[in-house]
């Protein structure tokens, strides 16, 4: 990684949005169109995506149709379970009309963890979010 990128990456760290320039949206932001799967369920994924605006569904395939569990939008981060232990993606996550995320390799994301408690604090609730709405469907498919 060269000195630029490590700078950039040490901006988002700590500035987390206040860091979003066009220069940051060039080298890692990416916009998916409507309908356009960002996340594939099954995948063994290495990126974190950081949703700057609009919203995805995470779905799972039954079938021939995708059954939408939840919707997300901005703030969010999506893809971080895998991201993290390596695992399959558990879910496939499709664009609910156009959306923009900061998309992170595992390398640039580490530096941006291990520099920031913020991202602690934001990775812990975005799964505690994930944690809740599970417990939530459980709940319902019980009445």
């Amino acid at each position: 990684m060269s000195d630029r990128d490590y700078t950039e990456i040490m901006k988002i760290a700590f500035q987390a949005e206040g860091a979003i320039n066009d220069e940051i949206r060039r080298k890692f932001g990416h916009t998916y169109q409507d309908k356009t799967i960002i996340i594939k369920e099954g995948d063994i994924g290495q990126q974190i995506f950081w949703i700057l605006g609009g919203e995805v569904y995470i779905t799972r395939r039954e079938g021939n149709k995708y059954k939408v569990l939840n919707t997300v939008g901005k703030g969010e981060l999506i893809g971080e379970m895998s991201f993290f232990d390596k695992s399959v993606r558990s879910a496939t996550v499709i664009s609910k009309g156009s959306v923009e995320a900061l998309v992170f390799s595992k390398e640039n994301f580490q530096d941006i963890f291990a520099a920031s408690p913020q991202w602690t604090t934001r990775l812990l609730a975005s799964l505690s979010s994930r944690i809740q709405m599970m417990i939530g469907k459980l709940n319902s498919l019980q009445h």
